[in-house]
């Protein structure tokens, strides 16, 4: 396929991943990937300042991360073996012979800087008219090399899909590996593993605030079950509800100011609005059933959640000032939903009656349900990436409890890293 073609149907795709439906979006993706519709993207060796082992070293790990996150989206060829740029000079004919629409280039620098500090300065080239697409320059510390090339790689989805990249995105979740339930945080390629809580008590239900700097999660550290808010890393903590009875599962809204929880306030759990502080501002639901699991919509109009009302779990949405209340899923018992970032459809979980749990996706303006997963061991708690095309779940397929990626269409499942212990309830955020 020429690259005139080529970049047309990518123009194609970038439309059609903002403007419709996730079903027909998913038709289109389907098809493109069918027929190898990628675009050819040349990756040379990444270069030094100077002949410096330590520059070449830092070069090699800038491109390896960097690579990884341009193969994540599936919509670039990664195309190697082409000649490596000599100072200014670029070998264009090299990476056309090998067929490359666009080439990816880097340097490195840490000439006049403190030891542990660098420069970096990539650079996409048009292979055939040899102009410079983009071009962008770091400055960062040795050890934040993988920071870089995720902005790097960021900047290059970017530029081709129009929508903000997701290489700097982490995953919360509740892992046991400890014997205890503790929230741990991971990025999103399955890297930099890392645990946020030691109470060798039991968290539950982690939620990352939309700007990536807050936790709210669910511990019993106290004895009795509290919502608390921490930052990402793991500090500043405080109780954000501690009313009598059960304090649970809670959802940042859009815009980050207030968040919807469960409380029980001595009496059936219910959904309330509250404040950064804890402070209600006005209930939500009033049933003598369970609501709870809440999501918001992504323009913060509307709230999702799981309530038990004809007998057995369901999904429902309602508007934030709790009118307007419907059923959403039908069949089943339904569990954990996630509002798309898009807003067009919610995932969630069902189990037909005694079956095993899978990942269904329903569109919010037909009810139509579609079907992501298919009895691979029990497929729970989905949560959508920042940019609404991929979702993080739980999966026994494997045995454990164990985080898997898959596309929003439900391709590609695959384990995000290989971690000890049993994971449960993600998150995903910036």
């Amino acid at each position: 396929m020429n690259r005139s073609c080529r970049l047309s149907l990518l123009s194609v795709l970038t439309v059609a991943l903002c403007a419709t439906s996730l079903f027909a979006r998913d038709a289109l993706y389907l098809e493109l990937s069918a027929h190898g519709d990628r675009l050819d993207l040349g990756l040379a060796d990444f270069g030094t300042q100077r002949a410096k082992v330590e520059e070449a070293q830092l070069a090699r790990q800038i491109r390896d991360v960097a690579q990884q996150d341009l193969l994540f989206p599936r919509i670039f060829n990664i195309v190697e073996g082409g000649a490596a740029p000599v100072k200014n000079e670029v070998p264009f004919e090299s990476w056309r012979e090998l067929g490359c629409d666009v080439l990816v280039t880097g340097k490195v620098n840490t000439g006049w800087f403190r030891s542990n500090q660098f420069e970096f300065t990539g650079v996409l080239y048009d292979v055939v008219s040899m102009n410079v697409i983009l071009q962008k320059k770091y400055s960062a510390d040795v050890t934040d090399y993988r920071r870089v090339a995720h902005e790097w790689a960021d900047e290059i989805v970017g530029y081709f899909l129009g929508t903000k990249g997701i290489s700097r995105s982490k995953i919360a979740f509740v892992n046991d590996s400890t014997g205890k339930k503790e929230v741990y945080c991971i990025d999103y390629d399955g890297a930099n593993l890392r645990r946020l809580t030691s109470d060798r008590s039991t968290a539950l239900f982690p939620k990352l605030s939309p700007d990536g700097n807050s936790i709210v999660f669910m511990s019993y550290r106290d004895g009795t079950p509290k919502l608390y808010l921490m930052s990402s890393e793991g500090g500043q903590r405080r109780v954000l509800c501690g009313y009598d009875g059960l304090n649970s599962s809670a959802a940042f809204a859009p815009d980050g100011q207030s968040l919807v929880a469960t409380l029980s306030l001595g009496r059936d759990p219910n959904l309330y609005l509250v404040d950064l502080n804890g402070k209600i501002i006005r209930p939500l639901t009033r049933s003598f059933a369970v609501d709870t699991a809440p999501s918001f919509a992504p323009d913060g109009t509307h709230v999702a959640f799981t309530s038990d009302r004809p007998g057995y779990p369901q999904v429902y949405s309602m508007d934030i000032n709790g009118a307007n209340l419907k059923v959403m899923t039908f069949g089943g018992q339904c569990d954990s939903p996630a509002w798309s970032p898009i807003g067009d459809v919610i995932a969630f979980t069902m189990s037909e009656f005694g079956g095993r749990y899978d990942i269904y996706l329903v569109d919010v303006a037909s009810g139509y349900q579609k079907r992501l997963t298919w009895g691979e061991g029990n497929n729970e708690n989905p949560a959508w990436s920042p940019d609404g095309r991929y979702i993080v779940f739980t999966s026994t397929r494997r045995g454990r409890s164990e985080l898997f990626v898959m596309g929003a269409d439900g391709s590609n499942p695959r384990p995000l890293a290989d971690i000890p212990g049993r994971s449960f309830t993600p998150s995903w955020g910036l």
